[in-house]
């Protein structure tokens, strides 16, 4: 998923180790029922995103994402895998990188970016209404994948989206309280607020920047750093330092 392994603020971001470490006791990708709508957000939010890679020029499936060393054709590869991979797979991949996560995600996703652009553009059309995921992790869980993915691919390419602040605040408070990303490392002892919706956490010393900055931040894509406010901005930055 979105998680980013373990995190440099100069080498970029490496997704999903986490929540990979997390469901290692599991067996296979299951659906899931969830009585909630998050399927519903999750859905339609990969629905924008595949109306985005239709219109994509070759040039540009082939640009860099946020995530370090991967094209955006190799972060669509990866949101398609992760509708399919069971635990077999994921044993499979990592003895064959010698037990390295981070390297078994990112060969699996060039991999799948390599085929050719019309079949990304199917197999994401194929994946977009599937509930399926990994045992131990929650269609919470993809939510956040689909949202932090499609900004890794929407923010270089310069293409906004507004994602609903609902959908922004589930996910925000998510991450807050994962162990598994290093938003919990970079905003120990801080208040955490946004400054273009509702949600806030934490307490301590203030730091405060648009919602979208700090999902990105919380989740290891430490480029929004800038656009971080506050007393205890400081704080952050050096801990972000030696992520």
């Amino acid at each position: 998923m979105s998680a980013p392994s373990w995190y440099s603020l100069n080498k970029g971001v490496s997704p999903n180790e986490g929540e990979f470490l997390q469901s290692a006791s599991s067996t296979s990708t299951v659906p899931i029922t969830d009585p909630t709508d998050v399927w519903s957000d999750v859905h339609h939010e990969r629905h924008c995103l595949l109306l985005l890679l239709q219109t994509l020029t070759e040039s540009e499936w082939n640009e860099p994402s946020l995530c370090a060393d991967w094209r955006v054709r190799d972060v669509v590869g990866h949101m398609v895998s992760e509708t399919t991979m069971t635990l077999p797979k994921v044993v499979k991949g990592m003895v064959k990188s010698r037990f390295r996560i981070n390297r078994f995600l990112a060969a699996d996703a060039r991999e799948r970016g390599r085929r050719s652009i019309p079949d990304l553009v199917e197999d994401f059309q194929i994946a977009m209404p599937t509930r399926t995921h990994l045992p131990g992790l929650s269609s919470l869980s993809m939510l956040e994948d689909i949202i932090i993915h499609s900004l890794d691919i929407r923010r270089p390419l310069r293409r906004a989206h507004a994602v609903p602040e609902r959908r922004m605040s589930s996910v925000a408070t998510d991450l807050w309280a994962s162990r598994f990303f290093p938003g919990h490392k970079l905003f120990r002892d801080l208040r955490v607020m946004a400054i273009d919706s509702e949600w806030c956490a934490g307490d301590g010393p203030v730091v405060a920047g648009p919602i979208e900055s700090l999902v990105l931040v919380m989740s290891g894509r430490l480029s929004d750093l800038g656009k971080l406010k506050g007393e205890g901005i400081a704080r952050v930055q050096e801990r972000a330092a030696h992520l």
